[in-house]
């Protein structure tokens, strides 16, 4: 997944929605060590982003290539992802990684897939002890975020999404189908307040910088 060059100096998604408290994830920083996170956050991303590689190539071509050093994760989050497609064939999946800009409220996102009438967004996590990875309610916000972006780009009425969290530890999966209702209220009272606090603090930094 190449680094996408979007030519302006908009928000992305998931950089607005940094300005929110993770409580998980604060924990998390409290009760590991400086060196563990940096190293468990580093390869976190790098197979989430070479998941989504072997994703992407999947539907396109119907074919998927292996190629990483974390060949044991990618291999079993390819697994999960195909364990998803099994059991939900009426999930028709089209066009993936989609880059796209809102002009209307300045963002920046990348759409994982589209199906006819939906949206799709995959994330990777681990299981451990559980059946299937948590969905966690940061992934329905940038979904939500996304729907929205799909629609003003292409003057459509999209109002259906799913996100699926692939396990990289054992061959599981988990499916959130979010409607019309939570995606409007995701979008309108959690995502857009972020993006404003997200250029609302840029320019009280910049207004520091000139004093």
């Amino acid at each position: 997944m190449a680094k996408r060059d979007y030519q302006n100096n908009y928000v992305s998604v998931t950089t607005a929605l940094g300005v929110l408290r993770k409580l998980a994830l604060e924990w998390w920083f409290k009760v590991n060590t400086l060196a563990f996170i940096e190293e468990k956050s580093k390869k976190g991303k790098e197979i989430g982003i070479q998941i989504h590689d072997v994703i992407q190539q999947h539907i396109e071509t119907g074919k998927a290539k292996i190629s990483t050093i974390y060949a044991e994760e990618v291999t079993i989050a390819l697994k999960s992802f195909m364990l998803f497609k099994k059991e939900h064939p009426e999930i028709l999946l089209r066009k993936s990684e989609i880059p796209l800009t809102s002009e209307k409220h300045k963002y920046n996102g990348t759409i994982d897939c589209m199906g006819d009438t939906f949206l799709a967004d995959w994330k990777t996590a681990e299981a451990k002890e559980k059946d299937k990875p948590s969905i966690y309610d940061e992934y329905k916000y940038q979904v939500a975020a996304y729907v929205y972006l799909w629609n003003e780009v292409n003057n459509s009425n999209i109002d259906k999404a799913i996100i699926v969290v692939i396990a990289k530890d054992k061959i599981a999966y988990n499916l959130y189908e979010m409607g019309k209702e939570e995606i409007d209220l995701c979008f309108n009272e959690i995502f857009l307040p972020a993006v404003k606090i997200y250029y609302g603090q840029k320019t009280l930094t910049q207004f520091g910088k000139e004093k």
